[in-house]
């Protein structure tokens, strides 16, 4: 039971009492003196109707039918008021009772009502009953029925006020019992989303890698290729031919297709159960495609939520204020009371600030641009192009936030370089792309434990190495490359917002 349900219950009851208290008082009062008269007899009949009237109505009023039935018991009483001797008549506090009654279920607006009748019916049934009666008589139960419907009206309203504030309370408890439980369960749920996605599970590049080594097991000398609907490339093995391959798998999840696995393999068909089996080594794909794509969405949402909020506050209240120096600069520079080293300085300075204003407009038209492309999405895709049974590759990048986007595309450029050169021309057994990447700065290197080769004697006659030379110096990055013959190479890329 609610804390005001009890309230109401508790209420109806102290009616009942009330009003069967006030009867039995009135009916001692006036059997005992002068015994049982007719009239009194009436009284107490119509005394005991009204107290059953009462005892019918809910606490609270459950309509204005209810004001109405109160009117009626405070009728019944005043004619029994007027059989037994009006003003001095035992039966005046039964209106009391039903003023309580309706000043507790009703309030101010049912009780004004009733205690009117309940005055108005005293007057008269004193003015029939015809006997002499004092001026205090005749005012004193209009003052307590009056003071009844004041009274009690106030206590009703503040149990009112008390059930809205309990009511409040309740409420808010719960809404922060629900806040918390949501934020337990989004807590939970990032918990587990952080654990996947550093799960290998996640990389679909890997998945495929692992499908294609455990179709190798069916398909020993099968060269097969898993690319997706937009024909990346996911993992390969084996020397893949030029033409068109003999069979085909879809791989696909909730009924959408995501990639395909294409088998080049000699002979006859496969059979149903080699079809079968290889079908199911290349179905995790699919899932780890759906999972990588959950992920991406995910991180895409939260960083351009949060590239738009820095863009907004770069735009609405950083520049600004800077531009705002910058025009106190000038005005002091207008004046003749700067010269020499002071204005030189403050000329400097002024500069330095234009330079600032132009370095963040710029970084809010990055913030607010398409997300910037990311290192580790690239070194992902590079990883793609690595057949099965080629060399292991190390990914140890280490991405806060993508770099701004014109350095991306370069930096981009310049491990797909780095990265196919040891590939194709390094015959390494291992190659390692490791680093630290962040918006402002970054280093990446790329390292194989191949041939490796001259650095200073390859330097004039390599293409490649010159247009990464190039790129590097379109965003002020350095490059160094350390290789010796017999030893591997390293290729390092190192860029900062300051360079």
């Amino acid at each position: 039971m609610t804390r005001n349900a009890r309230w109401t219950t508790r209420l109806k009851v102290t009616s009942n009492v009330v009003h069967i208290g006030a009867f039995v008082v009135a009916v001692a009062a006036s059997v005992i003196p002068d015994g049982l008269s007719t009239s009194t007899a009436a009284a107490i009949l119509l005394s005991a109707v009204g107290v059953l009237l009462a005892a019918t109505i809910d606490v609270p009023f459950r309509n204005r039918q209810s004001v109405i039935v109160v009117t009626i018991t405070v009728l019944l009483y005043s004619v029994a008021i007027g059989l037994t001797g009006g003003a001095t008549s035992a039966f005046v506090l039964m209106p009391v009772a039903a003023i309580f009654l309706a000043a507790v279920a009703g309030g101010a607006g049912a009780a004004t009502p009733v205690a009117i009748a309940s005055v108005i019916g005293f007057m008269v049934a004193a003015a029939v009953e015809g006997s002499a009666t004092s001026v205090e008589a005749l005012i004193r139960a209009p003052a307590i029925y009056v003071i009844t419907a004041i009274a009690f009206s106030e206590v009703q309203r503040a149990l009112q006020a008390e059930s809205e504030r309990a009511a409040e309370l309740v409420t808010a408890t719960n809404a922060s019992q629900s806040r918390t439980e949501r934020l337990e369960a989004t807590h939970d749920l990032l918990e587990d989303l952080m654990e996947v996605a550093t799960s290998p599970d996640v990389n679909a590049v890997a998945a495929a890698h692992d499908s294609l080594r455990d179709a190798g097991v069916i398909l020993p000398t099968t060269p097969a290729r898993i690319t997706t609907t937009n024909h990346v490339t996911l993992a390969f093995r084996g020397q893949i031919p030029d033409t068109e391959p003999t069979d085909a798998i879809t791989i696909g999840r909730d009924g959408r297709d995501l990639a395909v696995l294409e088998l080049w393999h000699e002979g006859a068909e496969l059979t149903p159960s080699q079809r079968s089996a290889v079908a199911s080594t290349a179905a995790p794909v699919g899932i780890a495609l759906e999972n990588d794509a959950m992920v991406q969405r995910l991180a895409g949402i939260t960083i351009q939520r949060e590239r738009v909020r820095l863009a907004r506050e770069l735009h609405d209240d950083v520049a600004p204020s800077i531009a705002s120096v910058g025009l106190a600069l000038d005005m002091v520079l207008l004046t003749d009371s700067v010269d020499g080293d002071n204005r030189r300085t403050l000329e400097a300075t002024r500069t330095n600030v234009t330079r600032l204003v132009d370095r963040i407009r710029s970084r809010v038209q990055d913030l607010r641009a398409d997300r910037s492309v990311s290192i580790v999405e690239m070194a992902n895709g590079l990883v793609a192009e690595v057949d099965a049974d080629g060399p292991t590759i190390v990914l140890d990048v280490e991405e806060r936030t993508p770099p701004r986007p014109a350095i991306a595309v370069e930096v981009g450029a310049l491990i797909t370089e780095a990265f196919r050169n040891a590939l194709s021309h390094g015959e390494p057994s291992i190659i390692t792309i490791a680093g630290r990447v962040d918006d402002a700065d970054g280093r990446i290197s790329i390292t194989d434990d191949g041939v490796g080769f001259d650095v200073d004697a390859a330097a004039a006659d390599r293409y490649g190495l010159v247009g990464m030379r190039e790129r590097a110096a379109l965003i002020g990055a350095d490059l160094h490359i350390s290789s010796d013959p017999g030893s591997g190479t390293t290729v390092t890329v190192q860029w900062s917002e300051a360079s």
